[in-house]
């Protein structure tokens, strides 16, 4: 455990840190969140779409 002080300065810094910690934690889950959100639908297609290959031919 650690020991708490009564220094006011000591307990906001600790504080600070914390929240610090936990913005960079918020800051992963989202991102990785964005990640597996962007590529979810990523894979072969069914249909050939508007693709008709290439041009000029």
């Amino acid at each position: 455990m650690s020991k708490h002080s009564s220094d006011p300065r000591e307990q906001q810094q600790r504080e600070a840190e914390q929240a610090q910690q936990e913005a960079n934690r918020n800051k992963q889950e989202a991102e990785a969140k964005e990640v597996a959100g962007r590529h979810k639908n990523d894979g072969q297609k069914d249909h050939k779409g508007a693709d008709k290959g290439p041009r000029g031919q």
